[in-house]
């Protein structure tokens, strides 16, 4: 190959280089852009899965609260809930597992504490969402079981457990 030939290969090359650097610097702009302007429009508002308990009176059957209740989950060492006064709590399920286990426990008069263990046993169900999204897991509870310490029993209104905008009562547990 000439050397003339040569040379005006290598400039034409870099007239194409400087071009295509302008195009591709004003390309990762654009998509910077946009990538920048993304929300989470297509989500849901609530991405949450939780199981919502409410506290009712074995004998008249009306909602209760619950003074000085401590929650955590078993073989966590973080409290969900610290000496609150609840009528009703929302729990996460273990994704991971098909057993989800949490210690109530409340002091009564005196200093008195009480403790119960409440575990919920669920078959969990993986959700694709959406690319903007991602997964979450929905679950279906099976047995929802007590010790006998604090609630007397745990009857299931809603089996299914989804991320629902419309607060569904799915558990009741009875004092």
């Amino acid at each position: 190959m000439p050397v003339t030939l040569l040379n005006e290969t290598i400039i034409s090359l870099r007239k194409m280089y400087k071009r295509s650097g302008c195009f591709l610097s004003l390309a990762l702009l654009l998509l910077a852009s946009i990538l920048a302007s993304c929300n989470n429009s297509g989500c849901y508002d609530k991405m949450d899965v939780k199981v919502k308990c409410s506290f009712y009176s074995l004998d008249s059957a009306y909602a209760v609260t619950i003074d000085s209740v401590s929650v955590w989950g078993v073989g966590s060492d973080s409290l969900v809930y610290k000496n609150k006064n609840l009528s009703e709590i929302s729990l996460d399920l273990d994704p991971n597992s098909s057993e989800t286990r949490y210690v109530f426990q409340v002091i009564g008069s005196g200093g008195y504490k009480f403790m119960d263990t409440i575990t919920f046993k669920h078959v969990n169900k993986p959700w694709y969402q959406s690319a903007e999204c991602g997964c979450m897991v929905f679950n279906t509870l099976d047995t929802c079981l007590t010790t006998g310490s604090i609630f007397q029993s745990a009857t299931i209104l809603e089996k299914e457990i989804t991320n629902t905008e419309i607060e569904t009562e799915h558990v009741i547990l009875n004092i």
